[in-house]
């Protein structure tokens, strides 16, 4: 069924060719290809209606399923292009939730072409399929691997144009217009009854694009107001002549996702031509000389039957109505307002820090020279200005100043007299020495000795 709605004024939706015969009297209120337009913020006109383009979809789709002689099915499948993101795929799941299909399972193009290929083929566990998708507005290229029974996944990212069959379809109309000039020029663009020529002259020209696949020339019938051309010639080798270069940016896609996934052209088990344009011999022709093997075009409704294989083998999800939060991605945040670079300070407050040190150090010196004595009457080692050690903490490095390095007296039990200073291990930094030692407090209910200003835990 062709991607096209019509909204009639007294609010009938119409879908497929029903809509394309109304769009003929009434070209105002139609929408095509509005599958693309998944994701954008930007509403539909559709005659008087104002309708995103995901909402048009989940209407299309209902529309669809109503119209089916058993009615709807118990499983319903929806392929998209595999590039689709998380917001995308979002968007579309909450419209189709809010038409009622809230159980829709959504399967990417390629997976599903590949799928029902298999059902024939019967694909060995690791092979590679190669799939060329050239549909009305857009095309898709992507390498699809087989791990196991009814498991397909990407063997690399997939690559996306924006172009297709409605271009061509442009390209042969624009054709037309040529030819016709100079009258075309003097039609009224908002004219009722040129509104309705064009518009039958476009789908004029889809037929005969088309026809070009199996013919080598064609007639475009024209029946246009005040012009007297009733027809257009067009051949293949024209029509080929035109679109060439945009064929062959599809062909380029195609080797860079093969390259991509790290397959070669003689390592693919197939390659699926998918979609109507597909049909194109010239596309054929440069898909072959690209890989260097004969290819053909797929069956038509590759992806929908591989949907439909998908919907019948997978357990639906439970029914979740998703909420999109956005009509369109998130805008990028407001620039945050200049601050001081913090790094430029750094020098300066570690000069400054190195500066307190060194004059901390010189007045612990002092003090410690004239209170050397005071400090081991208690048999503990003397810690930093205002701080308590506890048993429970690590060592504490201590700063204390030269003294003459002497053997170490004996260990005596409770003395009361001054230790004598141990050697210790100086070392000299500019303009100040300053010597370490480890303090460790004593534990509880034990006997204290102090040897040269250490503490060491005796026997009880």
């Amino acid at each position: 069924m062709p991607s096209v709605v019509f909204q009639s004024p007294d609010g009938t939706f119409l879908v497929g060719s029903d809509a394309e015969r109304r769009a003929l009297t009434d070209p105002g209120r139609i929408a095509r290809q509005f599958k693309n337009r998944i994701g954008d913020p930007t509403p539909l006109r559709i005659g008087d209606a104002a309708l995103t383009a995901e909402t048009v979809t989940a209407r299309f789709l209902v529309r669809l399923l109503d119209s089916l002689p058993g009615g709807r099915p118990a499983r319903v499948a929806l392929t998209h292009p595999a590039g689709w993101g998380r917001y995308r795929l979002e968007s579309l799941r909450a419209a189709l939730s809010a038409g009622g299909l809230a159980d829709v399972v959504l399967v990417p193009e390629p997976q599903a072409a590949v799928r029902a290929h298999d059902a024939v083929a019967r694909l060995e566990e690791g092979a590679a399929v190669a799939v060329y998708d050239l549909g009305g507005k857009t095309f898709g290229a992507a390498v699809v691997r087989k791990l196991a029974a009814d498991r397909f996944v990407p063997a690399g990212p997939p690559e996306e144009l924006d172009l297709g069959g409605l271009d061509f379809d442009e390209v042969v109309f624009q054709h037309v217009v040529e030819a016709l000039r100079p009258g075309w020029d003097e039609l009224d663009p908002m004219g009722p009854g040129v509104l309705a020529a064009v518009a039958e002259l476009r789908r004029a020209c889809t037929v005969a694009k088309e026809k070009l696949s199996a013919d080598t020339e064609v007639l475009i019938p024209v029946a246009l107001p005040g012009i007297a051309t009733r027809e257009v010639r067009l051949g293949r080798p024209e029509f080929e002549s035109m679109i060439r270069p945009a064929v062959e940016e599809t062909v380029a896609a195609l080797d860079r996702t093969l390259r991509a996934s790290g397959t070669s052209p003689h390592e693919l088990a197939a390659v699926l031509l998918v979609g109507g344009s597909s049909r194109i011999p010239l596309v054929t022709q440069e898909v072959s000389a690209q890989l260097g093997r004969a290819v053909s075009p797929a069956p038509n409704g590759m992806a929908a039957i591989g949907a439909a294989l998908e919907a019948r083998g997978v357990e639906p999800k439970p029914a979740v109505v998703a909420t999109a939060t956005w009509t369109r991605p998130p805008l990028p945040e407001a620039p945050k307002p200049l601050r001081p670079k913090r790094m430029k300070l750094i020098p300066f407050v570690a000069a400054g820090a190195l500066a307190v040190a060194v004059a901390g150090g010189l007045l612990a010196n002092n003090v410690l020279t004239n209170k050397a004595g005071a400090e081991s009457k208690t048999g503990t080692t003397t810690t930093a200005p205002s701080t308590t050690q506890r048993s429970d903490e690590p060592p504490v490095v201590q700063y204390v100043p030269n003294q003459p390095t002497a053997p170490a007296p004996p260990p005596r039990t409770n003395t009361t007299q001054p230790p004598k200073p141990k050697a210790t291990t100086t070392t000299t930094r500019p303009s100040t020495t300053v010597t370490t030692t480890k303090s460790t407090p004593p534990p509880p209910s034990s006997t204290t000795t102090t040897t040269s200003g250490t503490t060491k835990a005796g026997a009880p």
